[in-house]
């Protein structure tokens, strides 16, 4: 039985199709749980059955996980991207996560990696941690070929091999969700200027929504005001900075994607802490993690 007619079966188990949505296209997967979500709020708030948010997912003493690995390889490259799988053993959405686009920003392709370590309640979790390793090995935000997250650009094929292989496996995986791991030298509305301390979604309602979520996770272990998160949206396909991967994922793939930005000043273990926060908020959205 598919994702999709499980959802619909638990609404009309409780009398309330007619309060969901219709189980729509690909625009897909990430709304019908976005929608799943609403109307058990609905639900609970007005009192026509005793439903949760978390009714419908196994228990997890119960929950199942079987995790492999595999190699990408990059055409004129010594180095291969390395990519986790973690497949619960209930069918569900499935999220991608990519860390390390700037090999410099050690807060993202750290906590990516961490996240080998998480067993989704339903569907796939795919990690992607260090995108970019010519630059991590370096520690430096690119390589000689330019920064990698300005390679695409779109309606254009990625210009580099690594921009290429790395877009060819976002559309082979086909996440529901994607999220890219970033820091920055600023704050995002604050001093210094940049954009850290953000997590910038797709100007749709589910990522609206999700990103909310990620932020009010990240939030709970803030105690500054300036440094807490806050949301924003990624832009348009002709407004600078244009070529981000999670840009090219949004207008050419349709797919729901968001970049955490961390504020660098901060100690290491407080930035991928932050990191693992936002995206466990995201992700208990798209009901892969609670």
């Amino acid at each position: 039985m598919s994702y999709l007619q499980r959802n619909r079966i638990q609404l009309q188990r409780n009398g309330l199709l007619a309060l969901s949505v219709q189980l729509l296209s690909r625009e897909g997967m990430a709304e019908t749980v976005m929608r799943r979500r609403a109307v058990l709020r609905a639900i609970a708030g007005t009192g026509l059955g005793a439903v949760s948010v978390s009714a419908s997912r196994p228990a997890r003493a119960h929950i199942s996980r079987r995790m492999a690995t595999r190699e990408l390889s990059v055409p004129g490259s010594e180095h291969t991207l390395e990519v986790m799988t973690t497949t619960a053993g209930t069918n569900g959405p499935t999220a991608l996560v990519v860390g390390g686009v700037h090999g410099d920003e050690i807060a993202g392709y750290r906590a990516a990696e961490s996240f080998a370590n998480w067993t989704p309640e339903a569907g796939k979790l795919v990690l992607l941690p260090r995108a970019n390793p010519g630059a991590i090995a370096d520690d430096s935000r690119s390589t000689g070929t330019g920064d990698l997250n300005r390679k695409f650009v779109p309606d254009e094929q990625p210009t580099t091999p690594l921009a290429r292989t790395i877009w060819n496996f976002v559309l082979e995986t086909n996440p529901d969700a994607l999220m890219s791991l970033h820091e920055s030298r600023g704050i995002f509305g604050g001093e210094p200027a940049g954009v850290g301390q953000t997590v910038f979604c797709s100007p749709r309602k589910e990522g609206y929504d999700a990103a909310q979520m990620g932020v009010r996770r990240a939030n709970r272990s803030v105690s500054q005001s300036r440094l807490a998160f806050k949301r924003g949206t990624i832009s348009p396909p002709d407004d600078e900075p244009i070529g981000l991967l999670t840009e090219k994922a949004t207008y050419d793939a349709n797919i729901p994607s968001f970049i955490v930005e961390t504020y660098w000043s901060n100690p290491l273990a407080k930035r991928i802490g932050w990191h693992q926060a936002t995206v466990r908020g995201v992700l208990d959205y798209f009901d892969l993690i609670d």
